[in-house]
């Protein structure tokens, strides 16, 4: 016997002929129902078998979903229990906006990167969402880890349009700034960004690149960044480690 989903999930509609991975739909469709509040925080979704059949995919597909939902904090998921709709995370607008190489020069730090890899690669389903990419076009993802002083600090990975700024990975981007280049050679000017930060376990690739102990936790800051005219720039995550980096936030009252 065939169960239905609760009609708020019935009205997500999977598409397996388009170029979009089924994954990404059914995480879309939860992830915009949450975000216009029609699963309010703290509300089950239903059981795995349940929404397997009624988008006809297989376990493995709907975890890739749920996985990438917890990765956004939209979602936490309990051994035994199930998969419940987040509290939202306190948030705060930070008022500063610098890169990695300002901030710690700030802080009186000596910044340095190593280039981990520099990929161009197809949009994925974010990023032509938040570039406004068609699905042909490509970007490019570098992933660097960032050090303070030799001492590994942050692991970055950033997305960005290549034809926002062709040829990106003809410059040397462990001895220059990533915002340097672009508001230098590209002529873009950027001006805003809006970050999301948490708190979270640490993969297994996170915890060797920075050395991390057994217990140690890192502090996850996603960033969107924009230029003067509003054109989106880059997305980045960046992981950093608990023990050694604090997010200094500046913000105003308003009555």
């Amino acid at each position: 016997m065939k169960h239905a989903p609760p009609e708020s999930f019935e009205s997500i509609r999977i598409d397996k002929r388009s170029g979009v991975p089924a994954y990404l739909q059914i995480a879309a469709g939860i992830r915009t129902m949450i975000q216009q509040a029609a699963l309010p925080a703290g509300y089950p979704l239903p059981p795995e078998r349940v929404l397997c059949e009624a988008y006809s995919v297989s376990r493995m597909t709907l975890r890739q979903a749920i996985s990438m939902l917890e990765r956004e904090g939209l979602v936490v998921s309990y051994r035994g229990r199930g998969t419940f709709v987040a509290h939202e995370r306190l948030k705060k607008q930070q008022q500063e906006f610098r890169s990695f190489t300002e901030e710690i020069r700030s802080r009186g730090g000596k910044p340095q990167s190593r280039l981990i890899s520099f990929e161009e690669l197809p949009a994925d389903f974010e990023a032509q969402e938040f570039f406004r990419l068609r699905k042909d076009q490509k970007i490019y993802k570098i992933s660097r880890l960032r050090l303070d002083d030799d001492v590994p600090l942050a692991v970055e990975v950033a997305r960005l349009p290549k034809s926002l700024c062709p040829s990106l990975d003809s410059f040397d981007l462990e001895k220059n700034s990533l915002y340097s280049v672009l508001e230098h050679s590209y002529g873009l000017r950027l001006e805003s960004c809006i970050e999301e930060i948490s708190a979270e376990r640490p993969s297994s690739r996170d915890r060797k690149l920075l050395v991390l102990p057994k217990a140690g936790v890192v502090l996850a800051i996603r960033r969107k960044t924009f230029t003067d005219i509003g054109q989106p720039v880059e997305l980045t995550r960046t992981v950093y480690r608990g023990d050694l980096y604090s997010a200094i936030v500046h913000s105003i009252r308003k009555i």
